[in-house]
């Protein structure tokens, strides 16, 4: 008997030290055997819970996923010195669904060390090229947004689900960067690959388990099931693309981001082997006139809260930061959203504010535009912030030119709450569109 005891108490402890949180780590909420801290909230809520959690546990709390560390930074200041100070200890990914199953460790998202860098510096500097981060962009940017304007103009001022046509619209300033064609509102292909995407961004949440645990996708309890079709429908559609552009390539002649990449896989073969009314469209020169607009947009972003969780990271290597541990490959989220909900940079944070960011002078500036980080910081801050904040600004200035924005209900407003996933998606609503 008691050698059955014995050996009762043994595994009992072997499972708690396999899962409970190890030494060093941040605290957080008590282990349970095995699951770790797995149902302490729904996925879907996950940005509620963080908040409450921030509240108990302070700036540093971890989570036990099974036997699997997530640690959780929160505060400006924290992210600023993990991101940016150590930037290069901070700068890997660790190996989560998307990094595993749908990038395969590839791609400017999701990659790791040198050819993450690489792939970077690559990209970075092929887009240069073609305007990206210059206000030569903006044509085609302007371009897009008339197209936009047109197509709201067939609505006659009638209600209509505005997401769609927005959607497309952004998408194609980037088709056009890395395809070198945009697509028109009815292209039915088009229009299955943006259902697909939001799909997958609905679909993929970091909250799951399964996120964590890659392996645990193929179970449908955790609804990634519904991730594999469309990861393997926008592979195609990606490889279309591709296959069109090998098939039409000129070296002499490079029209967008895949001929350059093209060009750059064949050399190294060979080298190895103010105001809104008028006729005049706004533009990014009087932007700076503009400050309204700059500061409207800033408070759209940070109570559009899209990322609130930021993309994960990892370290190279175990590291000490007030007192705690980072353990090597331990799943990192620096949380943006305790950033933009802070009380203490933006008062009264769930108010829509625009004010927050002007000046005593009637400027766009002061000290919460510099802590505002929608598209966080750091090395492995997006990429693609100078192309957003160019499209944001001439899309709401183009529209406000164009037309009145109405609610389809004046006493019953779009919801603020959203949908997360990997993004933090807005419920969908229906606008009226007044032709001016």
């Amino acid at each position: 008997m008691w050698v059955t005891v014995a050996i009762v108490v043994v595994l009992l402890c072997l499972i708690w030290a396999l899962t409970g949180r190890p030494k060093g780590l941040p605290a957080g909420p008590t282990c349970f055997p095995i699951i770790g801290n797995i149902g302490l909230f729904r996925p879907s809520e996950a940005t509620q819970a963080h908040r409450k959690f921030r509240k108990i546990y302070g700036d540093f709390y971890s989570l036990m996923i099974f036997n699997r560390p997530v640690i959780f930074i929160s505060g400006f200041d924290n992210i600023r010195q993990l991101l940016v100070k150590h930037g290069d200890m901070f700068s890997e990914r660790p190996r989560v669904y998307p990094s595993e199953v749908i990038a395969k460790r590839k791609g400017l998202a999701w990659a790791s060390g040198a050819w993450w860098k690489e792939q970077r510096t690559f990209a970075l500097t092929t887009l240069r090229k073609f305007g990206f981060g210059k206000r030569c962009l903006q044509s085609q940017v302007i371009e897009e947004v008339d197209c936009l304007m047109d197509e709201f103009e067939k609505y006659e001022g009638k209600p209509f689900n505005i997401h769609y046509q927005l959607k497309i619209s952004v998408s194609n300033v980037i088709c056009s960067l890395l395809f070198g064609k945009r697509f028109e509102y009815e292209d039915a292909k088009f229009h299955r690959l943006m259902k697909l995407l939001n799909t997958l961004l609905t679909v993929v949440n970091f909250s799951s388990p399964a996120f964590i645990f890659p392996s645990l996708s193929r179970f449908s309890i955790f609804n990634f099931t519904k991730a594999k079709p469309t990861i393997k429908a926008l592979a195609e559609f990606v490889v279309e693309r591709a296959e069109e552009h090998r098939e039409t390539f000129d070296e002499n002649n490079i029209r967008d981001y895949i001929d350059a990449y093209l060009l750059e896989q064949k050399q190294r073969t060979t080298e190895v082997n103010t105001t809104f009314t008028g006729g005049d469209k706004p533009t990014m020169e009087i932007k700076d006139r503009l400050p309204m607009v700059d500061a409207f947009l800033l408070e759209v972003q940070r109570l559009g809260n899209i990322l609130p969780l930021n993309l994960p990271h990892t370290t190279k290597e175990d590291f000490w930061y007030q007192g705690y541990l980072f353990p090597k490959n331990a799943i990192m989220f620096f949380m943006i959203d305790s950033v933009l909900s802070d009380p203490a940079i933006f008062p009264e944070p769930l108010k829509f504010n625009p004010e927050r960011f002007i000046d005593a002078d009637g400027q766009f500036g002061g000290e919460q535009k510099d802590k505002m980080i929608p598209f966080s910081t750091g090395r492995r801050m997006c990429p693609g912030e100078p192309l957003a904040k160019m499209e944001l600004y001439l899309f709401l200035t183009r529209l406000l030119q164009r037309f009145d924005v109405e609610p389809e209900d004046p006493k019953r407003l779009p919801s603020l709450e959203g949908t997360l996933g990997i993004t933090n998606m807005p419920e969908t609503f229906n606008v009226r569109l007044i032709k001016r």
